[in-house]
């Protein structure tokens, strides 16, 4: 129905916009140059109906600097998402890590 295909539109559509964020998490870091440097490409293929409307989507993500993930020059971080599971942790979690 109608109302069914609206709904589906609108949440495909806030899934595909809401995944950004954590996306940006996983590739940004802080650089020399930069506190949101991205280090990672993507490209999102958009799947459309006949008349244009949003039914699916498909992300791929290509991380380009992967000795990020083990150490990184000075003054600069890994990548975001280790500092936000991190300080979303209990300190029981913390202290174990």
């Amino acid at each position: 129905s109608e109302g069914t295909q609206t709904r589906l539109f609108d949440s495909v559509e806030s899934v595909l916009l809401s995944a950004n964020p954590a996306l940006e998490a996983f590739g940004n870091a802080k650089t020399a140059r930069n506190d949101n440097s991205s280090r990672f490409g993507k490209l999102v293929e958009v799947g459309f109906d006949s008349v244009g409307r949003i039914r699916g989507a498909r992300v791929q993500t290509y991380l380009l600097e992967k000795t990020r993930v083990v150490r990184h020059a000075p003054g600069e971080r890994a990548y975001h998402a280790f500092y936000q599971l991190v300080a979303g942790a209990s300190k029981e979690e913390r202290e174990a890590w």
